[in-house]
């Protein structure tokens, strides 16, 4: 069967997926500020290009975020199809959180010790993105032609609001309706959860406007603290 095809070579490539991960890793991309983007979308551009996708190395012009000291760079992989019809389109962000305090190894060691990857990004996301890269490239190495071309996209900014990393992958239609026909998204939910969509984030602001009165007439005045706990009930409420 065409699965355990694919499934054979992703148990031979283990070591080749764990190896990729941990480069990553070695790379600290810690946003804010958004540290060594370049090096480490290069790193998956040449990763992709040695299986054999078309890569784009995509600065994220027009982006406030975008700047000569900390680059935005994202990075695309596409695989032809039979057809050229819309993508599957993989998608993962490579920017890290702050290391924080009370890690015992090197967080950008990338060691494996007994059977575990540590470092910040094993989880979330560079192991995922890892899986990624090599799941399309396992389907290459098991002989099989996807009918839609593959896409593995790296990007930036994820633990920021993605507004240099996906958001402008969108604005720019290289993520668009007509482009892609399915994103799927490594983020580490564990190995038995998937989720079909997701929620989104908005972002508004409410004012809420009250009335002075004194205080021995209060009556007479609109309090504005209980005007908008009112709205984030309803918020709340859904």
């Amino acid at each position: 069967m065409l699965g355990d095809r694919i499934f054979a070579e992703v148990d031979r490539a283990a070591d080749e997926i764990v190896d990729f991960a941990a480069r990553l890793i070695r790379i600290p991309t810690v946003n804010p500020p958004g540290e060594d983007y370049e090096a480490c979308a290069s790193v998956i551009g040449d990763q992709l290009r040695a299986h054999g996708a078309d890569v784009q190395l995509l600065p994220a012009i027009g982006r406030i975020e975008h700047t000569p000291q900390h680059p935005r760079i994202n990075v695309i992989g596409r695989h032809a199809g039979s057809s050229d019809g819309p993508a599957i389109h993989l998608n993962g962000h490579f920017d890290v959180v702050p290391t924080g305090l009370g890690w015992t190894r090197d967080p950008f060691g990338g060691e494996i010790v007994d059977g575990r990857l540590y470092g910040r990004g094993s989880c979330d996301m560079k192991a995922g993105l890892a899986a990624a890269v090599f799941a399309v490239e396992a389907i290459r190495r098991a002989g099989i032609k996807s009918a839609a071309p593959i896409e593995v996209s790296g990007t930036v900014d994820e633990e920021s609001g993605g507004f240099a990393g996906v958001a402008w992958l969108a604005e720019n239609r290289l993520l668009s309706r007509e482009r892609t026909k399915a994103v799927i998204i490594p983020e580490p939910f564990g190995v038995d959860r998937v989720c079909v969509g997701h929620r989104g984030v908005y972002w508004f602001e409410v004012i809420a406007q009250g009335r002075i009165a004194h205080g021995s007439m209060p009556y007479l005045g609109i309090n504005a603290i209980d005007g908008m706990s009112h709205s984030a009930r309803r918020c709340l409420a859904g």
